[in-house]
């Protein structure tokens, strides 16, 4: 009993751990859309090694969102792998929005360490089966795949993305994002010439930065405005404008002195641009930066007239592009999307064989199962039709052994009825003999009155057909139609013999018999003897019954 109360609160408090870590995990979901640090600090609270299963895998999911948000870089992808690889097989439209989220971040952690080809790759694919929604993913996979191919010059194809990203930020109405896609389209018309979109596009992020509290995208707007009119010489910047760039310019960034450099150059403040540009100096991290100072140290030196700086700083700048477009060159986007697309294309195409290939093997199953279930339909209707024509000829055979029986009882009755005619008139000739006998006893007349009804009986069997015909009917009756098949076997036998045969086969003595063919008995013996040699001689297929009729 206590085992089981010990099993029954274990269990009780297994489901409330789950329950409080997936109340945590919606917390820090809700969090990580308006306060990073906020989702990070909840998410810290949980012990990681306590998680299994779809817990650690949520886990490692919001965690990286976090510090993505949070803008730390990372360049180990174990944690997102426990997402990807417990999200790699959705089973639901949920899971299969986690697993793309994760694969972002893993891609975005492949772009830290330099792997582009594989970041690339991990983008696309999330775009294409996400192409057909209009998420914030989404929206955020454009920004990255308009990154990349900003990265490689490609501006026309990293505006398009950007532009996008834009308008499905717009429609999620993901405000900071729309603007942070603002700004990229604006550089990205920057970098093609197209200075007029690219103060409309940067004069709308900074709208709406302004509009909607976003400071640090407001000064990103103000720099890249600054960039925009130290390059745009057809057209002056708003000395409102400008002293606001200047105002919101921070000394502590690379940016921030660029800003301010650009600010003294439209200012025509060249002589005190020099602390500025040896901070910015000591800022220069990447190659990007370095070109943007090739420049800008061009525009001074023309503004002072030191032709031969310009020409060292315009040569210096000319070689670092050479440089950032060769290294671009080894790794082309344009290749590689185009590779994915085209495994993309043959992966669709070998689906579809393969699921024509499928279609076709259940087609042909179902034909096999239609033809099978045809034979066996057409075998059970056969074997029922069988059986129905063997019962129909049951039935015929059963009707066909009444009739047979039923003609063979009314035969009988009749035979039955003939015998007990045939007796009752054998009882008549004793009965009449017998009154004959009685009413002459002891008189003279008595032996010649029997002498005489004696010898009319015998004349009636030996003269009268009527009587002989009924002789031979009995003899047909009880001995199988003896004398119809002695006539048939033996047409050329004379009516004599016949008629002998016939008062044999009823039993009479050839005394008897002598009487009635009015012959002597040695010559009945005699031709009963002839005739039974013949008969027994021939090869008729009733002798054996005419044999044993004789006596």
């Amino acid at each position: 009993m206590k085992g089981r109360y010990f099993f029954i609160l274990s269990f009780l408090l297994l489901i409330g751990c789950q329950t409080k870590q997936r109340a945590e995990f919606e917390q820090a979901e809700k969090l990580l859309v308006q306060n990073a640090d906020s989702a990070l600090l909840c998410l810290q609270q949980l012990d990681p090694s306590e998680l299994k299963g779809e817990e650690a895998a949520r886990y490692a999911l919001l965690y990286s969102e976090a510090l993505d948000k949070k803008n730390i870089l990372v360049t180990n992808d174990s944690l997102i792998s426990i997402a990807t690889n417990y999200y790699q097989h959705p089973e639901t439209e949920e899971e299969a929005l986690y697993f793309y989220r994760a694969l972002f971040q893993k891609g975005k952690i492949k772009l830290n360490i330099g792997d582009r080809f594989t970041a690339l790759r991990y983008f696309l694919r999330i775009e294409s089966k996400l192409k057909d929604t209009s998420s914030s993913q989404l929206g955020l996979v454009c920004v990255q795949l308009g990154k990349i191919y900003y990265q490689q010059m490609n501006y026309n194809r990293a505006l398009q993305y950007y532009q996008e990203a834009r308008l499905l930020f717009r429609k999620d109405e993901s405000l900071y994002e729309e603007t942070e896609a603002t700004l990229d389209v604006g550089a990205s018309y920057f970098r093609l010439k197209a200075l007029e979109r690219a103060v409309k596009y940067y004069s709308h992020a900074l709208y709406m930065a302004d509009e909607y509290h976003f400071p640090d995208l407001g000064r990103i707007a103000l720099s890249n405005l600054a960039a925009l009119y130290m390059r745009w010489k057809g057209e002056k910047i708003p000395e409102e404008l400008l002293r606001r760039i200047e105002k919101s310019a921070r000394q502590d960034t690379i940016n921030g002195y660029r800003t301010l450099l650009n600010v003294k150059i439209l200012k025509n403040e060249l002589d005190s641009i020099g602390p500025y540009w040896h901070q910015a100096e000591k800022q220069v991290h990447n190659i990007h930066d370095q070109i943007d100072l090739e420049y800008t140290a061009f525009r001074v030196a023309m503004e002072n007239d030191y032709n031969e700086k310009a020409i060292q700083h315009i040569h210096r700048f000319v070689f670092l592009n050479d440089s950032l477009t060769r290294a671009n060159m080894q790794f082309s986007a344009g290749m590689i999307e185009r590779a994915f697309f085209r495994e993309h294309a043959k992966l669709g195409d070998y689906r579809m064989h393969t699921r024509m290939i499928w279609e076709y093997v259940l087609i042909g199953v179902s034909l096999l199962i239609l033809f099978f279930s045809y034979m066996l339909f057409r075998h059970r209707i056969r074997t029922q039709r069988i059986r129905t024509e063997h019962y129909l000829y049951l039935a015929e055979e059963a009707k066909a052994q009444y009739n047979e029986l039923m003609q063979h009882m009314t035969t009988q009755k009749n035979q039955e009825a003939m015998l007990k005619g045939l007796v009752a008139k054998r009882f008549d000739v004793i009965d009449y003999l017998g009154k004959n006998y009685y009413e002459r006893e002891g008189t003279s007349s008595q032996q010649s009155s029997i002498f005489q009804q004696v010898k009319k009986i015998i004349t009636d069997f030996s003269e009268r057909d009527d009587i002989f015909q009924e002789l031979e009917k009995n003899v047909n009756i009880c001995h199988d139609n003896a004398m119809e098949k002695l006539r048939s076997d033996f047409p050329n036998m004379k009516e004599a013999d016949l008629r002998l045969l016939c008062y044999g086969f009823v039993g009479f003595s050839p005394q008897i018999i002598s009487l009635f063919m009015k012959d002597s008995i040695a010559n009945i013996y005699a031709r009963k003897s002839r005739i039974k040699t013949r008969i027994k001689a021939s090869d008729s297929p009733n002798k054996d019954l005419y044999m044993s009729l004789f006596k």
